[in-house]
């Protein structure tokens, strides 16, 4: 195995010092599993000078429910997520928490790593999205929140400024009478990326859509919301023939790639299998029927 190259290691105990390290410091970059840095780092697509480990940080390891928010710590790992009893509140999430790595993965991985990462395929991505999440960002002089949709510039490039640390995630309440799903396609079952994602989140009023939203990953250059189809199903009955039309429609809005894990056509032919998959699942979470 390629050893790693040379780096200072820097393990803060409180989060301004931090922050003042991730301003000071000539190319460094914070660490919380590095389950991703780690392999970037042996590959020698990131070369820092300085890693900025956070693990040390208390303040930063939590999940709670406070100010209408489920709010969830940096440095919380994912089975920390997928093992606490708040994510029941937001379904999506956790059905994908619960499939991204290893167990062994998931014990060293976060939430804030998986998206900070800015991958198309990032599992995490597409329930936040769709439960609207928002994260905090800091810097040494500056605290932000911004819509986690807008984290996503590129692949592998997020909207961070050098200096910038995303200190918290905040996903809304769900009202009453919703639910979310995440569902999944790869070339194994576990311990691998996503040919395919899918995210929905609708909420029903006498058997009525009354809110909707959808996510995908893997099938664009980000993780993409697709607006257009949720107000397909805005205020209409969820019957059968209007899922499946809201579904179908999905091909127009999506560009996915050909690549090592699948085709261009095999991931536009999955979108409306998967999207109709969470819609279901959804609906069963609520205790209907279509």
């Amino acid at each position: 195995m390629k050893p790693l190259p040379k780096f200072e290691y820097h393990a803060p105990l409180t989060l301004d010092d931090a922050l003042e390290l991730m301003a000071e410091l000539d190319k460094a970059k914070p660490i919380i599993g590095g389950t991703d840095l780690i392999v970037a780092i042996r590959q020698a697509a990131c070369t820092p000078n300085h890693i900025v480990d956070l693990n040390r940080i208390s303040d930063l390891n939590y999940i709670k429910e406070e100010e209408r928010f489920i709010k969830i710590g940096a440095t919380t790992t994912l089975s920390q997520v997928a093992s606490n009893p708040l994510t029941d509140k937001i379904s999506s999430l956790h059905d994908a928490v619960c499939r991204i790595g290893s167990p062994q993965i998931r014990n060293r991985a976060s939430i804030t790593g998986n998206i900070v990462n800015a991958s198309p395929a990032a599992d995490t991505a597409g329930p936040l999205i769709v439960h609207e999440a928002e994260l905090e960002v800091k810097s040494i002089d500056s605290t932000n929140i911004i819509p986690v949709e807008e984290l996503f510039v590129g692949p592998k490039i997020n909207c961070l400024e050098s200096g910038e640390l995303i200190t918290e995630i905040r996903i809304p309440i769900p009202p009453e009478n919703s639910a979310s799903a995440f569902k999944r396609i790869g070339r194994r079952k576990a311990f691998t990326l996503s040919v395919v994602s899918s995210s929905s989140f609708i909420r029903i009023e006498d058997k009525n859509c009354i809110e909707a939203r959808f996510a995908f990953g893997s099938i664009a250059m980000i993780p993409l919301r697709i607006r257009e189809i949720e107000d397909l199903l805005k205020g209409r009955k969820l019957s059968k023939e209007n899922i499946l039309l809201a579904c179908e429609r999905v091909r127009e809005y999506v560009n996915p790639i050909t690549d090592v894990r699948g085709t261009e056509e095999y991931r536009r032919d999955m979108c409306p299998v998967l999207m109709k998959r969470t819609i279901q699942t959804c609906i069963e979470r609520l205790g209907e029927s279509i």
